[in-house]
This record gives structure tokens, C-alpha cells and sequence, in this order.
């Protein structure tokens, strides 16, 4: 089986199911500069290019190989992927991709957001712990994932700078009954 291709078609789903509820979020508030998500975007798009096009140190295989990888990514990767689209189910007309409060903005603590503040995150690492990291084994991709871990650590502290203005009674409980990304942990 082609644990490889099952992995590239849970990302088109994700990527799909994101681009088909782009449309019809409720009108934006306040906005974080959104110049700073395409600065990110564009840096993503080059450190992904530099780590899996190179023939360098970052091409070693770090996890050793077993037949239990290919299986085993494509679970982390199913499970990461459909966290996310149940995080952005939930989360509705309030989500955005660039850090916004919207007219009327709820906050969430529903479904997924009973667990974690940010499950969206949680599953988009999920995903890629599955797809590329253990599908792939190498030290790009564990340098990638940490560069992306990383990235979406400072976006969800922006995020949860604008909740705190916009919901200063309930989030900082939220926050005290809920983790970050990993629940329980962190």
C-alpha cells in the first residue's frame, strides 16, 4: 500500500475542506497585520524548499525504518487532519486566517476547544508528526516541523493577545482550564 499517496490525499482533503469554508466568515473587527501572514507564508514556502531540495546533512534518516511507519503516518495524519476540520467546524464564521476579532465574535470552548485553546494547530502537527516526519524519518522534516511548530506558536500568541482584549473576564479562565496545543501538557 502506498502510505505516501493516502498522506498527499488527506492533505487535499484538509486543503480542500478549508478552501470550500474560506467564504461567508462574519466581517472583520480588528486584524493583526496581515503583511506579517504572508511574510510567513513566503518563509515557509522557502525553508520547505531549501530542506527537500537539497541533497545535504538535513537528508539523513534520523527514525530508524520499520513497516510499521507507513501505516503509522497515515494514522497520525488522518487523525491530525480530521481534528483540524472538526476544530474549524466548530470554530464557524469566527475563523480567519490571519489573527482577527470579528463583528460579533464568539468565544469558542466547545467540541475540540474544551481540550485545547488551539486545535486547529494540534491537528495541523498531528497531522505532520504522520506525514511528513515518521512517513518521511529524515531531519528535514523534523526541522520543518519545528519550524512550523514554532511559527504557529507566535501566531497563537497574537491570537490569544486579541482574545484576551476582546473577552478579558472569560478567556484568562479559559486559559486557566485549558492548555495551549497539547491537552493536559502543554
Amino acid at each position: 500500500m502506498d502510505y505516501g499517496k493516502i498522506n498527499r490525499y488527506l492533505w487535499l482533503l484538509g486543503v480542500a475542506y478549508w478552501l470550500f469554508t474560506w467564504f461567508g466568515n462574519k466581517k472583520t473587527a480588528q486584524h493583526y497585520n496581515p503583511g506579517r501572514r504572508l511574510a510567513a507564508l513566503v518563509a515557509t514556502v522557502f525553508v520547505y524548499w531549501i530542506l527537500y531540495h537539497s541533497n545535504s546533512l538535513v537528508d539523513v534518516r534520523i527514525l530508524p525504518y520499520s513497516d510499521l511507519m507507513g501505516p503509522l503516518s497515515s494514522i497520525l495524519c488522518a487523525a491530525g487532519i480530521a481534528i483540524a476540520i472538526w476544530a474549524r467546524t466548530i470554530l464557524g464564521r469566527n475563523w480567519s486566517a490571519n489573527p482577527t476579532i470579528k463583528e460579533g465574535h464568539e468565544l469558542i470552548t466547545r467540541g475540540p476547544y474544551r481540550f485545547v485553546r488551539h486545535p486547529i494547530y494540534t491537528g495541523i502537527l498531528l497531522a505532520m508528526v504522520g506525514s511528513p516526519v515518521v512517513a518521511d524519518g529524515r531531519l528535514r522534516s523534523v526541522l520543518f516541523f519545528a519550524f512550523v511548530a514554532i511559527g504557529l506558536h507566535f501566531k497563537s500568541k497574537v491570537e490569544e493577545g486579541l482574545m484576551m482584549q476582546t473577552f478579558p473576564n472569560s478567556y484568562p479562565e479559559y486559559c486557566r482550564r485549558t492548555k495551549a496545543i497539547i491537552p493536559f501538557i502543554l
